[in-house]
């Protein structure tokens, strides 16, 4: 007999309690039946279906690894240096359903989830583990989904993916069809985000946020990736909110309190109490001082690096490179992505060396690497700037020894992918 996934759950309270001790401790697999894996009721066809398996786990997050200013040298914020590491959930990914052996990250991809993709007509199935102590999903944008498979929770009659308790797991099941790819007159390939959709933006904040890219299968190489593009990256531009004091918490909150009392709610509740910041020893926390603590708990980043301290964006000369760019994140997400030395053509149609981002946007650009040199890719909002929302990217010349030292890993979400 198969376990329902909205089960009540007889612990108390503490077990999902953030600040316990064995939080930063992953969850072991439930021993369950796996639910899920149809697709309005049938199974996809496994010659046409990719298979990712994908864990939620928590982490403790550096967003200066180096711990320093990596691209101007200047001094951190004290609040910044003081206050460098976050914990966090990530989307990691594994090769197969026991969740033993990880597939290696792409250091370009910084605090986002494995890449998932494949190329229009096919279907992805992505098995989800909850190792946290909180319910989570994967919510897709662009895709086709049924209900069970939306990953998203609200009433009523929420799907069986919409929100997976700690130690289970469920696998999702979404087609790449016509409507989700590009058309005929947009690049070869698109880029759609996915993210856990259970309480608000809290889970977002938290780092679990990832990408889905689709190619049109007329403009792909056998093994899916675009035909006219010889590497790809793609980033996240998104104010982090490590404040304790900000929308995240009163988000998770109001979503939690909203919710009527089943077991998903109660656990909700749970979390929205242990995200809420604690009471000031003398006094309340007066708006000016909230104002205060909200601004210095903003990490400006790009994949969750600040500073110059996300690695990776290298490439050769020569090369066709696709930029996939996304925002996330409140009304002070308005987003300026600028690169120094080259010029990019957004979306097919525009030549430009800015593109505009709102939260939720996706957006694709392609850059031809002919300017070789170490460059600046920053947030042109002056005061997203100021706070560390750049990067540094590289174009290796061809004719020097040592010439093509990119990483050799060029498309995203190849590693682990099974096709079945």
């Amino acid at each position: 007999m198969k376990r329902p996934l909205l089960i009540t759950l007889a612990l108390p309270v503490w077990f999902f309690a953030v600040t316990s001790p064995a939080w930063a401790q992953p969850k072991p697999v439930a021993v369950t039946d796996d639910p899920g894996g149809t697709y309005f009721g049938r199974k996809p066809d496994p010659q046409k279906t990719r298979h990712y398996y994908v864990a939620a786990e928590p982490v403790t997050w550096d967003y200066i690894p180096a711990g320093k200013d990596e691209v101007c040298g200047l001094p951190l914020p004290p609040a910044v240096s003081a206050n460098r590491e976050n914990r966090k959930l990530r989307y990691v990914q594994y090769t197969d359903g026991t969740f033993t052996t990880k597939v290696a990250d792409n250091p370009s991809l910084g605090i986002l989830g494995p890449v998932l993709r494949g190329v229009v007509g096919e279907y992805l199935a992505v098995t989800f583990l909850n190792r946290s102590n909180q319910p989570l999903s994967m919510h897709p944008h662009g895709v086709k989904y049924d209900k069970d498979s939306e990953g998203a929770f609200y009433q009523p009659s929420p799907g069986k993916g919409a929100a997976v308790v700690p130690g289970a797991r469920f696998t999702y099941v979404w087609q790449l069809d016509e409507n989700s790819g590009p058309l005929p007159n947009e690049p070869s390939s698109k880029a759609w985000l996915y993210h856990s959709h259970v309480s608000n933006d809290g889970e977002t904040n938290l780092g679990l946020v990832g990408a889905i890219i689709v190619t049109d299968p007329r403009r792909a190489r056998p093994d899916g990736t675009p035909a006219d593009v010889d590497r790809e990256f793609a980033t996240l531009f998104m104010i982090f909110d490590e404040s304790g004091q900000g929308l995240t918490v009163q988000d998770a909150a109001s979503a939690s309190a909203a919710i009527p009392g089943d077991s998903v709610g109660n656990l909700l509740r749970a979390t929205a109490q242990t995200m809420a910041p604690p009471a000031a020893p003398a006094q309340k926390i007066t708006f000016e001082k909230n104002a205060e603590l909200v601004e210095q708990g903003q990490r400006m980043a790009i994949n969750g690096r600040i500073f110059g301290n996300l690695p990776g964006l290298e490439m050769n000369e020569g090369e066709r490179v696709r930029w996939y760019l996304f925002a996330l994140g409140s009304e002070q997400d308005f987003h300026t992505p600028h690169w120094h030395g080259v010029r990019v053509v957004e979306g097919g149609i525009r030549r430009t060396d800015v593109v505009e981002l709102l939260p939720a946007t996706m957006k694709v650009a392609d850059l031809l690497a002919d300017n070789p040199g170490s460059w600046l890719l920053h947030c042109h909002v002056d005061e997203h700037m100021t706070n560390g929302m750049f990067a540094r990217f590289v174009i290796y010349p061809r004719d020097v020894v040592g010439a093509d030292r990119s990483p050799p890993r060029a498309f995203l979400g190849m590693a682990g992918m099974q096709v079945r």
